[in-house]
C-alpha cells in the first residue's frame, strides 16, 4: 500500500494528508469524508478528475452544501454538548467551504500560498481573509463554527446573485 500524499498545491499545515488508499474511492465521486480535496488531488496529480470547478460548478456547489449541511448539524450536536466536534469532521467542513469558494470561482483550490490564492478571487465574502484565519485556527470552537457557517452562507449567496 502507497502512502497517500497530497499534491504540491494541496499542501497545507491545516490539511494533514489522511492515512487512506486512494484507489479505494469513486474517481467520479467530488466529495469524499476524510479527504478534502479529491477532485483537485487527481487533477493535480494525474490530469484528470471531473473538473467541477469548470463542468457544471453551481451543481457540484449545491451538492458540497448539502454536505455541509450535514456536517453543521453535526458539529452542533456536539457542541451544544459541550463537546468539541471531531477534527476529521471540521477539516471535512473547512474543505467544503474552501472547495465552493474555489470552484464558484471556476478555480481548483490551491493550499499553497493559500491568502495569496484567496486574494486572486472574484466572488468572495468580505475580509475572508481575517475570518478564514479565524476558522483555521478555531474551527472546533462555537465561534469558529459560527464564522464558518456565516462564510458559507455568505458565498453561496454570492454565487446566486452572479
Amino acid at each position: 500500500m502507497a502512502e497517500f500524499k497530497y499534491a504540491v498545491e494541496l499542501t497545507h499545515v491545516d490539511f494533514p494528508a489522511p492515512d487512506v488508499i486512494a484507489e479505494d474511492y469513486d474517481q467520479e465521486s467530488i466529495y469524499v469524508s476524510g479527504l478534502p480535496f479529491w477532485q483537485e488531488q487527481q487533477f493535480f496529480t494525474k490530469g484528470g478528475g471531473v473538473l467541477p470547478w469548470k463542468n457544471e460548478t453551481d451543481r457540484a456547489c449545491r451538492k458540497l452544501a448539502k454536505h455541509m449541511t450535514n456536517l453543521a448539524e453535526s458539529m452542533e450536536a456536539d457542541l451544544k454538548v459541550h463537546k468539541k466536534p471531531s477534527p476529521v469532521t471540521v477539516r471535512d467542513a473547512l474543505g467544503i467551504f474552501l472547495s465552493i469558494l474555489f470552484w464558484s470561482n471556476h478555480r481548483p483550490v490551491q493550499l499553497n500560498n493559500l491568502m495569496e490564492q484567496i486574494k486572486t478571487l472574484e466572488i468572495k465574502p468580505l475580509n475572508l481573509e481575517e475570518r478564514l484565519e479565524y476558522v483555521l485556527k478555531r474551527g472546533n470552537t462555537f465561534l469558529g463554527f459560527r464564522q464558518l457557517n456565516e462564510l458559507t452562507l455568505e458565498q453561496r449567496k454570492l454565487i446566486a446573485k452572479k
